[in-house]
Formats: structure tokens, sequence, C-alpha cells
């Protein structure tokens, strides 16, 4: 993305952000977030990018979902979270925690990362037969996705490719097709694993 735009598209979200909050417009039911990291700049930029981000995404895949900005979270210094993670899926908790002070300007795309492992887990992907095989050879994109420790490499995947289908679909769609035509299905059908093994089984492209 131009860079000149992506400032332009920033500065437009902390705006919109601004309003709302004014407002108190929730804009996902279900969804919580919570800031602590106060109220600078790079705190108010992430928090502006998750919301944004937030409404693009099925309510099903968030439900009560709790977000936590917060750089300064214990969740980031436990053993096996490398230094330079911006974000965690935590299963206990339901919830995902963020650094606002890493790259404040990709928080959303952290943000769509983090709810796609939760995706993958409590929906159960791991047992997709159809994503499996997709996994094995995902594309040259996807295949070079290091996962975090204690995550798998096909979460990691399906993560990432959740990631790309909400914030970048033209580059999933490019350079790893029938991963798109999955995430695709699995967005239209609310996440249901068989009833998405099955019409990608039997997917024929118009």
């Amino acid at each position: 993305m131009d860079p000149r735009f992506r400032s332009r598209l920033v500065a437009a979200i902390i705006l919109i952000f601004v309003v709302c909050s004014v407002f108190s417009v929730s804009p996902v039911a279900g969804f919580r977030l919570e800031n602590r990291d106060g109220s600078g700049t790079e705190a108010a930029l992430a928090e502006a990018l998750v919301l944004q981000q937030s409404t693009k995404i099925r309510e099903k895949f968030m439900e009560n979902l709790t977000v936590y900005i917060d750089s300064r979270s214990e969740v980031f210094r436990r053993e096996g979270v490398s230094g330079d993670v911006s974000g965690v899926y935590v299963p206990e908790e339901n919830a995902v925690y963020i650094r606002s002070d890493r790259d404040p300007a990709r928080a959303d795309e952290v943000f769509v990362q983090q709810v796609g492992y939760r995706v993958y887990h409590t929906m159960e992907l791991g047992e997709s037969k159809a994503f499996a095989a997709l996994a094995e050879n995902p594309g040259t994109y996807l295949a070079r996705i290091t996962p975090p420790a204690g995550e798998e490499r096909e979460a990691a995947i399906f993560a990432e490719a959740f990631m790309l289908y909400h914030t970048s679909p033209a580059v999933l769609k490019k350079y790893a097709p029938e991963v798109h035509t999955y995430m695709d299905l699995l967005v239209k059908n609310g996440g249901d694993r068989a009833a998405v093994d099955d019409l990608y089984l039997n997917y024929r492209p118009e």
C-alpha cells in the first residue's frame, strides 16, 4: 500500500474512532476492547485500527472475545513467547493481547491474525481434511510462515490466511488461490467445518 495513502487512511480512522467514542458506538456485539496502554498516539492508533477491522469480521468468529491493547502484559514475557511478537491469543481467557508499542499501524493485521488462531482452535479447524491437505503445500507465500512457540504449523498457516483474506484478499487469491477459495467458503458458511469440507471438495469454479 502507498505509504501516503496509508497515512491518510490512518488519520481518517483515528477521526472516526474519536467520533465513535464520543457517541459510545460499539461496532460489534459480543466483542470487547480494553485499551490499557492509555491515550497516547500509538495506543489510540492501535485501538482505532482494531475497532475498524472488527466490523469486517463475522460476529460468530469473535463471540465473547476480549481484546486488550496492553504492551506491558505478562503474556509477552512468558516462556516461549518471542520478544518480537506483537499479538497473542490466550485460549484460557478467550482473549487477544496486542502491543501498541510495536508497529501500531499494523494492529489491524495483528488483531485479525490472532482471531484466526481463535477460529482455528475453537471451531476445530485442525480436524478439517480439506485444509490439512492445503496446508501441506500452501504455496510459497504461506509456506514461509513460522509458527510461534506452542503452535502447530497448520494453525499458523490458517491464521495468516485468515488475516490475508480480511485485509489483503487480492494477495491471498494471487499467491494461494485454493486457500482463498477454502477461506471464502469458510467465512460465508460461518465456520462450519464439516459443511465447508464438503463444499470445498465438490467446489467447481464458475
